[in-house]
């Protein structure tokens, strides 16, 4: 029998390129450490957009189980650094946050499993003083977690997270960096970030959408410019219970709302506008043509449903990112799922069972294929 493990890393390389979807990338990579190892740069920069994996709850062990909306189909893949981790999924990368008091933190890469160590979460709340961290307990503070470009393809990216010490705060890190740099700016609130254009852009709960110029590590100088684009006062950011996301869209730059029934639980609406970031105005959506939207608490993303069977055109994809679900209910949350059709309306279920947890909305994130 065949010692696949001493294949040539060449000849490894030339069979993981012969895969056209993410999907096929888990088996591969449960062959062997040198097969896994061989999901790098060079097997992902050049592929296109994919369908989204749905990561399904911790369930405690080193295994976590992956859904495939294309498929119908779970997969499981060996990954104990997520165990009991909070994950938000960016650039195909997981920034980990440890269910530990210090809240150790990575960008881990799912297929590889290399790990890029980060600041601990603990240093997010010593930025603005927030208590000792024993007071603090294992309560998590981060919201989101967004990469400007994928650690697969360059060394020139910035790490953007959201996150709560008494009120709402941004920081940012780069490769090399030692701690987090704390962004100084009362904004209030982020519903949603996502980079796009070469600048992260941010949306808060009361319509105000800004731009931050964050220059990489190659510059010893990262100015951050914080600037208000746009202050919007459409009556969709006076409704209780809704949030909003940010997604590029055919080169556009669009905001999706979500809208809930005020309990922050029970999703029963969509709204999609493109923004105008020259005139500050907005422009209504009424469809999508051949493509979906996915979003949750990961960074929200388009794809061409057309190449995908299952994938539903002209539909939004959501998973459960509500905070008051995951910390009152039962079990903890994941019970708002599911697939709006923008053309009636009308929302469906799109994974059959239940992946519920306690810990908070961040285990069940979509997760991306790796692309720069």
């Amino acid at each position: 029998m065949a010692n696949w493990e001493e294949l040539p890393y060449d000849i490894i390389v030339l069979i993981a390129k012969r895969f056209k979807l993410l999907k096929d990338f888990i088996p591969f990579c449960s062959v062997c450490t040198s097969w896994r190892t061989a999901a790098t740069k060079e097997i992902f920069e050049v592929r296109p957009p994919q369908v989204p994996l749905l990561m399904l709850a911790d369930k405690d062990e080193d295994y976590r189980e992956f859904y495939f909306v294309f498929e119908d189909k779970v997969s499981r893949m060996f990954l104990p650094e997520v165990r009991k981790a909070e994950c938000f999924s960016t650039k195909g990368w997981l920034c980990t946050v440890a269910y530990t008091i210090n809240g150790e933190m990575n960008l881990l890469h799912p297929f590889s499993r290399t790990q890029i160590p980060l600041p601990p979460e603990k240093n997010l709340w010593a930025l603005q003083d927030y208590g000792p961290v024993e007071a603090r307990g294992i309560y998590h503070c981060m919201d989101k977690a967004v990469l400007s470009a994928s650690p697969s393809v360059t060394s020139n990216y910035v790490l953007l997270v959201s996150y709560y010490a008494d009120v709402n705060n941004l920081a940012f890190w780069r490769l090399g960096d030692l701690n987090w740099n704390h962004i100084d700016r009362n904004w209030g609130a982020f519903s949603d970030i996502n980079y796009y254009d070469g600048q992260f852009y941010g949306v808060s709960y009361n319509g105000k959408v800004w731009v931050f110029d964050i220059a990489g590590p190659t510059d010893p100088q990262p100015i951050v410019e914080p600037r208000l684009l746009v202050h919007l006062e459409d009556d969709m950011f006076k409704h209780p219970g809704t949030k909003f996301y940010l997604v590029e869209v055919s080169g556009a730059l669009l905001l999706v709302a979500r809208f809930s029934h005020g309990d922050w639980s029970d999703t029963f609406k969509f709204k999609v506008v493109e923004l105008d970031l020259i005139k500050g105005d907005i422009k209504e959506i009424k469809t999508l043509g051949d493509l979906a939207i996915f979003v949750g608490s990961n960074a929200a993303i388009s794809v061409d449903a057309s190449k995908f069977a299952r994938v539903k055109p002209n539909h939004i994809y959501f998973t459960d990112d509500w905070y008051v679900a995951f910390n009152d209910l039962e079990g903890g949350g994941g019970r708002d799922m599911g697939a709006c059709n923008l053309e009636d309306g009308k929302i469906q279920s799109f994974y059959p069972e239940l992946s519920l947890s306690p810990i908070c909305p961040r285990v069940t994130p979509l997760f991306f294929p790796i692309k720069s």
